[in-house]
């Protein structure tokens, strides 16, 4: 087992992170802010925004139903297997004699 112990950074109270900032540090400052921009859409996108949205939802919908369709005869074959092991007494739902 190797001995992967690394100091423990503290910042002391009053002394600025940004000062003494090491490239490979894992600490990641940002100092430059950026621009967020909101802009309308106009019908040619709201009409690929909104295909795009029921493509995602249509293929959401698809995995789901083929999720119910292959776990909803195992869940059968289970169920027919317990009750007839009820049936024959065996199982752990067996009467204590």
């Amino acid at each position: 087992m190797s001995d992967d112990r690394h100091d423990i950074e503290i910042i002391p109270p009053g002394v600025d992170p940004r000062d003494d900032y090491d490239a490979s540090g894992r600490i990641w400052i940002s100092t430059g802010g950026g621009e967020v921009k909101f802009v309308k859409l106009g019908p040619f996108g709201a009409l690929m925004l909104g295909l795009g949205m029921l493509c995602f939802l249509g293929l959401g919908f698809f995995f789901l139903t083929s999720l119910f369709f292959i776990l909803a005869p195992v869940m059968a074959v289970l169920g027919v297997g317990a009750y007839l092991a009820g049936l024959v007494g065996a199982g752990p739902f067996k009467r204590l004699r």
